[in-house]
């Protein structure tokens, strides 16, 4: 126990040490100074490699939020729950149709959220300085939708007829094979669904909300064929009835989130630019 005890503390030791021995001031940004007590060091990586880039990366994200901190000041703009209202009430004007109404009225459970308030206050921000910098022209959204309309395509549905044709033991896939083999035949779906699943499953419904992702495959078979689908309430089997057509959502269903997908890219790219210039004339020195 006592040679177990004496290895870890010579393992915790260095890595104490290795803490201690680093500067007070691990490094300086403008006229901040980023002093040790700053951070929590006690995780550091027994490499020294790898302890200067964990190192780089903590002092680097905490000028990332000095950045941003400086910014939004200078802007007068608060990362506050009254901002992230204030941008839901644009976006509410600005999408009036009731699909948009709905869309815009998804983002109002994020008010209270922080990072949601940070974005709000970030987009008013760069919005004062030139709008182009956070929002999409009408016609780069309706481009978009044109180009991207697949991703905007409405799930095809397929109508369902099932039974349970046994369980999952040998006996139970035997008996399946030999409904299959019955229906291949030529006889009745629906006669076949009647002696094997006396509790009537041959009607036309959907598979249990549970079982339905193993019945995914069925769905692109031909309208009028069948197949069986093995679950673990048992081997079902199941005939295609009906498939939607395809289809696609509107222009107007989807243009709110477009435009806020297409916001929040721009919104990125702009901040990533401004950090970017900021450290090109006050770059980080570090001293460690």
């Amino acid at each position: 126990m006592k040679q177990l005890l004496l290895i870890l503390l010579l393992f915790l030791i260095p890595l104490r040490i290795r803490a201690s021995q680093l500067p007070e001031i691990l490094a300086r940004f403008g006229n901040i100074e980023l002093k040790k007590e700053r951070f929590q060091l006690f995780a550091l990586p027994s490499s020294p490699t790898e302890r200067k880039a964990a190192l780089k990366k903590l002092i680097d994200t905490e000028v990332y939020l000095i950045i941003v901190r400086q910014l939004l000041e200078r802007s007068g703009i608060a990362p506050d729950a009254g901002t992230a209202k204030k941008y839901i009430e644009m976006r509410k004007k600005k999408f009036n149709s009731s699909a948009g109404k709905a869309l815009v009225a998804t983002l109002e459970k994020n008010v209270i959220r922080p990072e949601f308030q940070l974005k709000c206050a970030l987009y008013f921000t760069f919005y004062a300085v030139d709008p182009a910098l956070v929002e999409p022209t009408p016609e780069d959204v309706r481009s978009h939708f044109f180009l991207n309309k697949e991703q905007f395509q409405i799930p095809v549905n397929s109508e369902l007829a099932l039974f349970r044709g046994g369980d999952n033991t040998p006996e139970g896939k035997k008996q399946t094979d030999l409904i299959l083999a019955r229906l291949r035949q030529g006889e009745d779906f629906y006669t076949l669904a009647k002696q094997y699943d006396p509790e009537g499953r041959g009607e036309k419904k959907p598979p249990e909300p549970e079982l339905r992702p193993y019945f995914k495959k069925v769905r692109e078979l031909p309208v009028g064929s069948w197949d069986k689908v093995e679950t673990p309430a048992g081997i079902f089997i199941v005939k295609v009835l009906s498939r939607s057509p395809r289809s696609y959502r509107s222009f107007e269903e989807t243009e709110f989130y477009i435009t806020e997908t297409l916001s929040n890219a721009r919104l990125k790219n702009t901040l990533e630019q401004y950090m970017r210039e900021i450290l090109v004339k006050t770059p980080v020195r570090y001293f460690f």
